[in-house]
């Protein structure tokens, strides 16, 4: 709504008749008495009150303020414009920036700052100034002059402020992949003009805007170092990919390359000897790109020192403003206790008063059934959990041809089992009936499984499939996220939550009850993020493959090509079950297995039959 200049007043002054009754009360006494003692007099005349003199019109600078607000064309963003005005407003359109004399100090240390935008992964043609740069030169530049440059700087510093929260991309779960389950944090106009007014450091309060996140920080580094800084050391020592196989001990010039890449000194005349430190080196190279660390270096190691997936700088360029984009998006405050989940390292990290106390592999969804991003707080862990299985499977299982039951699960309605052969699924709604898998050994979520409740329906969990952390890229999963060492990762939680009441994890997995569920004290945050870039504790940067296109779609997005992105089906929508019309069972094959009790106790492992194939294609 345009704002009228004549709205932009003075508060008017407040009536005398005020003081008058004040007077009057404090008098009363003396009046009373003064009443009893004189002859009554002729009433006297009632005072009038005056009406209040009106603010006396805005003039100059605030005045043309108060006239380009009042404009439906204004160089504000359309999200900007109302608050904008809002806040001008009430401040009587007094500028932010100039004053009679040209722009104000305050206002050439903003524009320096947002000068500086790129450096944080911004695009810096959105922040340059015209009217604010122009000479304004003292006394001679006008009301309209200096209104124009101020309403400009405004302008830029909300466009910064937002922009560094990561209002680029505002919609990330719509815009790019319905896995992408982040929006920003985006702070109102007035709220961030209330912040910078009249501020002596404004700088300070734009750059308080960046994420503040170690990893964030660390980002913008490399993006220097990238942009011009030193040349990347790890791009000119690097080791053929093919070669032989190195181990501790053995000497090779191929180590003396190694050494010099990891900075790591020898005596004289062990330069080519490969020593515990070059094997320690080593094996923090491979657990950051998702290798055995075993410390040798064969054939795959070999390719990842070589280089051969690190790509150009200005792929490495693209890919870190695509990271730094991401964690605009994440808490700002990650907890003091918190897990992080990275999906393309395939790895999960718990971290307690700043300190890394587990760190280990994880299974991950596959390219077709996506891990989604999100963070949420851990609530509760399950000890010899029972496997409660999405409706997506359901449909897999029921277009089997078996029964639910012969393939060793069991169906509920409403708190009672039912027999899958006696339901005609072509009419029924999916939803409304659970499928499940009783804890055992052969249990798809193997014997820890812990909660933070979420729309996606996904956790971390064990599973009985050991062999796959072996392999290096580990995209197996239905989305969730498997655990390597989920035990000794669920002891760790709970010796945190509850110190010396912990419950001792083996045993109860040993010896306790099935489905034994513990709800944590304090909740423990959980981020699942999707980072390509990831710069460690000794300053190198590790690049990972873009398993399911986000970065892509990142860069796609910032660089505005909006309609190049896939954003692909909407995971979350319902299960198309028309194909159950299918569904025909015959009693042949709707034995329960033997060993598959009515009160869902352990049954017999799996025997190769169609289950099984289900099973292994859906990676449990």
């Amino acid at each position: 709504m345009p704002v009228s200049p004549n709205r932009f007043q003075f508060p008017a002054a407040k009536p005398r008749l005020l003081w008058s009754g004040v007077l009057a009360f404090a008098l009363l006494p003396s009046i009373a008495v003064a009443q009893e003692t004189a002859p009554a007099a002729e009433a006297a005349p009632a005072v009038v009150e005056t009406a209040p003199p009106t603010a006396a019109p805005l003039t100059g600078v605030p005045a043309a303020i108060c006239a380009k607000l009042s404009t439906p064309a204004t160089v504000f963003d359309a999200g900007d414009s109302a608050g904008a005005a809002a806040f001008y407003q009430s401040r009587q359109c007094r500028p932010l920036w100039v004053d009679a004399q040209g722009r104000t100090h305050a206002a050439d240390v903003a524009i320096s700052e947002l000068g500086r935008a790129e450096e944080w992964g911004l695009d810096g043609s959105d922040f340059k100034l015209v009217a604010a740069t122009q000479s304004l030169a003292p006394g001679q530049s006008t009301p309209e002059q200096l209104a124009t440059a101020d309403l400009e700087i405004t302008a830029a510093v909300l466009r910064y402020a937002h922009q560094a929260e990561g209002a680029r991309i505002p919609e990330p779960e719509k815009q790019l992949s319905s896995y992408i389950d982040r929006t920003p944090v985006i702070t109102a106009a007035p709220e961030v003009l209330a912040r910078i007014a009249d501020n002596a450091n404004p700088d300070e309060v734009l750059r308080s805007f960046q994420p503040p996140q170690e990893q964030f920080q660390k980002l913008k580094t490399l993006l220097a170092s990238l942009r011009g800084g030193p040349i990347d050391k790890a791009n000119l020592l690097v080791i053929p990919m093919r070669g032989p196989m190195l181990s501790s001990g053995e000497r090779s010039p191929d180590v003396a390359t190694l050494k010099q890449r990891f900075e790591i000194t020898s005596e004289p005349g062990d330069e080519q000897l490969f020593d515990a430190a070059l094997a320690s080196a080593v094996k923090r190279f491979q657990a950051s790109k998702g290798l055995s660390d075993d410390g040798i270096v064969g054939p795959a190691t070999r390719a990842a020192l070589a280089g051969n997936d690190t790509g150009s700088s200005s792929d490495k360029i693209e890919a870190v403003i695509a990271n730094m984009e991401e964690w605009r998006w994440m808490p700002r405050s990650l907890g003091n206790t918190h897990i992080l989940v990275n999906i393309p390292s395939f790895s999960i990290a718990l971290t307690d008063d700043g300190k890394t106390v587990f760190s280990d592999r994880v299974v991950v969804g596959t390219a077709a059934t996506e891990t989604p991003i999100f963070s949420k707080d851990m609530t509760t862990i399950v000890l010899k959990p029972r496997w409660n299985i999405p409706d997506s499977i359901k449909l897999s299982m029921l277009l089997s041809g078996r029964s639910i039951e012969k393939q060793g699960y069991v169906v509920m309605r409403n708190g009672r089992r039912i027999d899958s052969t006696q339901v005609n699924w072509a009419k029924a709604n999916l939803s409304a009936y659970q499928f499940y898998q009783p804890a055992g050994d052969d249990n798809a979520l193997g014997l820890v499984k812990l909660l933070f409740p979420n729309k996606h329906s996904v956790y971390l969990h064990d599973t009985p499939s050991k062999s796959l952390f072996n392999e290096s890229v580990r995209l197996y999963s239905h989305g969730c996220m498997r655990v390597r060492n989920p035990q000794d990762f669920a002891q760790r939680i709970f010796d945190i939550d509850r110190g010396e009441a912990a419950p001792n994890v083996k045993q109860l997995v040993r010896k306790g009850p099935m489905d034994n569920e513990f709800a944590l004290q304090r909740p423990v945050p959980v981020h699942v993020g999707y980072f390509t870039v990831w710069v460690d504790d000794d300053g190198e940067a590790q690049y990972y493959k873009d398993w399911y296109g986000h970065q892509n779609r990142i860069t796609l997005a910032l660089a505005g090509k909006w309609d190049q992105i896939d954003v692909g089906r909407d995971h979350l929508a319902a299960v198309d079950t028309s194909a159950l019309k299918q569904v025909r069972f015959n009693k042949s094959n709707a034995d329960t297995p033997t060993d598959l009790n009515s009160d869902g106790k352990p049954y017999r492992k799996y025997d190769g039959g169609v289950g099984d194939m289900i099973r292994q294609a859906l990676g449990f």
